[in-house]
């Protein structure tokens, strides 16, 4: 979740369900418009699905600024759709241009390009949570401008596999008074819809190049396996992303550069600037942004190589049930041992949440049960080969948050344990969860972790499991 000074990271139980999109607020507009000839050069069309509304809209005027800053120009086109708690009326359309701003600070007064668009007028209080908005969102952005490659951001508060883009304005359906919020399977399902309408008329090749989250806790193996087919690249953090988000001011200018930079080159500079702007800001506790001297940002590789990591943390699932392990106190204390030893992830308050870092897990398994070594060394394997680069914050007295990069749930505790993890489908939801917000998630349904990490918080109860359920 991306957060504030002031805000504190709400993580208890949600106890809930989906991938189901609720309808939006407002239908969008007409996407029947005419197709723009792609040019030949290395361009790109970068959208920043901007979700203000709420908390951080503060955050998202001041990133508003710093992409105003730098503008578009031949081969690079900047376009925004904003949304504000209070700042603006309505949902808008901005296509960004080097010094023309767009919004008036003193009166509040915002200036829109609406009229580019699709109908020429703008569409409405729209529900940014929902996966049609987005779907319609992404198609409108990549019609108005299409280019050799597609950037992505979603900007906004996130929780990790629980979701990202919390629309304050907007209910989610079913849920008796939950916020409106895209789920991790309601992502990538409305990116898949939006590539297969973007290939049909605009661009036959459409994929999106780079799929970045401006929210916090999104690194984790679930969210990007959820992702590993909508785009190429994706840039997350494992942690809590300050309200001040990405240095947009910094990696934009780089993308202008003639050449244009490699993709991989364009995604070490997003992690780069990034950390740096946190790294030289000195706040009263020291260097780096109070509360915030663990900052992370990883960029990440997604594909069939994501599907062959999975494929290997199901193996080790799979052996700690089939192994013995996680009913057996001889090797109970050495799985704790190594989660209570890997990087933990904190909220505002220092609270530690039940997300682990992936790479320094397995490797600690690995030491503390040698017999699990080679399904361990796999996964360390892996998570190198999927993150092609991570930085951090690196404190005054050299303290960094060891990470490889990629964190996944797990807990020892069953005080952590949120339900709606494991529900693999709407059944379960409706006869276990509060409601049907979480369900379906791809990596749960997909590998046996999810019943492992259920099972070892509650290995002295042999009811809580019928193994029989879960057998292949």
């Amino acid at each position: 979740m991306r957060v504030t000074q002031k805000r504190v990271l709400m993580i208890g139980l949600l106890l809930s369900a989906s991938m189901v999109m609720s309808g939006m607020a407002v239908a969008g507009p007409s996407l029947q418009t005419p197709t723009v000839e792609k040019v030949s050069s290395d361009t790109w069309t970068v959208f920043v699905y901007l979700d203000g509304d709420n908390n951080l809209e503060q955050y998202a005027i001041e990133d508003l600024v710093e992409m105003e800053n730098v503008g578009s120009d031949d081969d690079l086109t900047i376009i925004v759709l904003l949304d504000t708690w209070s700042y603006t009326n309505d949902t808008h359309w901005l296509v960004i241009e080097e010094g023309v701003s767009h919004f008036d600070a003193v009166t509040r007064e915002l200036t829109c390009d609406c009229d580019l668009f699709p109908e020429a007028e703008c569409p409405d209080e729209v529900d940014m949570g929902d996966g049609k908005m987005l779907t319609w969102a992404v198609v409108t952005a990549f019609t108005y401008a299409p280019a050799d490659n597609y950037m992505l951001v979603l900007w906004d508060h996130g929780g990790g596999w629980r979701g990202v883009c919390y629309d304050d304005s907007s209910l989610a359906e079913g849920t008796d008074g939950w916020v409106s919020r895209l789920t991790t399977p309601e992502t990538a399902a409305s990116l898949a819809a939006a590539q297969t309408e973007l290939r049909k008329g605009v661009d036959e090749d459409y994929k999106l190049t780079i799929l970045g989250y401006d929210a916090c806790l999104n690194a984790m193996i679930e969210v990007i396996y959820e992702n590993r087919n909508v785009a190429d690249y994706m840039f997350a953090s494992i942690n809590l992303v300050p309200g001040q988000g990405m240095g947009y001011e910094a990696f934009l200018s780089f993308m202008k550069q003639d050449p244009t930079p490699s993709i991989e080159a364009i995604g070490t500079e997003i992690v780069d600037s990034y950390i740096e702007f946190y790294e030289n800001l000195v706040s009263e506790t020291g260097q780096g942004l109070e509360y915030f001297g663990d900052t992370t940002l990883s960029f990440i590789k997604l594909g069939d190589r994501v599907t062959e990591l999975v494929k290997d943390i199901n193996a080790l699932a799979h052996e700690l049930f089939d192994g013995g392990y996680i009913d057996d106190s001889r090797y109970r204390g050495a799985i704790e041992s190594a989660e209570s030893q890997t990087p933990r992830i904190p909220t505002y308050e220092g609270e530690m949440l039940p997300f682990i870092d992936l790479g320094r897990y397995a490797d600690l398994l690995g030491q503390k049960i040698p017999d699990l070594a080679p399904l361990t060394d796999k996964i360390e394997t892996g998570v190198n080969e999927v993150v092609v680069y991570e930085n951090h914050v690196t404190s005054a007295g050299g303290a960094v948050l060891n990470t490889t990069g990629i964190t996944i749930y797990f807990t020892c505790s069953y005080y952590w344990i949120n339900p709606a993890y494991w529900f693999e489908d709407i059944e379960d939801a409706e006869l276990l969860g509060l409601n049907t917000l979480y369900y379906g998630m791809a990596f749960t349904v997909d590998t046996w972790w999810d019943e492992m990490v259920f099972t070892f918080t509650q290995a002295y109860d042999e009811s809580v499991l019928d193994f029989e359920d879960y057998a292949e």
